[in-house]
């Protein structure tokens, strides 16, 4: 990531993520069944509507984070089998990518691969993020992501950042 965003806005970003987990760790020691659980196991672990509620948004935001921090690669223009079947190109499937991310009003962008297809879907609502699986690449789309390096610019930031885009990931699902 720092190829496309400064050690300063990366570190802010991964101080927003660590106050999540803090408050996630104190709805977690108050929940037996909770350390360890995935997305899906929330909604069977016996809790408080309210604990559930919280747990909810605050793992499906911290998840789709890490997913967004491990993106990313230093190499420019990964190659993909899958990409290449699928959209003909990785081009042009960052190009499909880079019209969902610009039109998406907030949130995370998320691809999801499996059974030979890869999808690209945007979310304003984390939660929904899970409803096709774990995504295999996200991109952060909220100004909070971008806005120290890019202001307001999120096609500037869109353009640096997509050809770092790992989606060599896309053939290993």
């Amino acid at each position: 990531m720092n190829k496309f965003l400064s050690e300063e806005s990366i570190a802010l970003h991964r101080e927003y993520v660590r106050d999540k987990r803090l408050k996630y760790s104190i709805i977690e020691s108050s929940v037996n069944g909770l350390k360890g659980a995935s997305v899906a196991d929330l909604y069977r672990i016996k809790m408080t509507d309210r604990d559930r509620r919280d747990s909810i948004a605050l793992m499906t935001e911290i998840r789709l984070h890490e997913i967004y921090f491990l993106s990313f690669t230093d190499c420019i223009y990964s190659r993909s089998d899958a990409v290449s079947e699928i959209y003909g190109s990785e081009a042009s499937f960052l190009n499909e990518l880079y019209k969902k991310c610009l039109n998406q009003r907030y949130g995370f962008v998320c691809v999801y691969s499996s059974s030979g297809r890869i999808l690209i879907d945007g979310f304003y609502d984390f939660e929904s993020a899970f409803c096709r699986g774990e995504p295999s690449l996200a991109v952060d789309v909220c100004e909070h992501a971008y806005f120290m390096d890019y202001g307001y610019n999120r096609e500037r930031y869109l353009l640096s950042s997509l050809p770092y885009l790992d989606i060599a990931k896309l053939s290993a699902s």
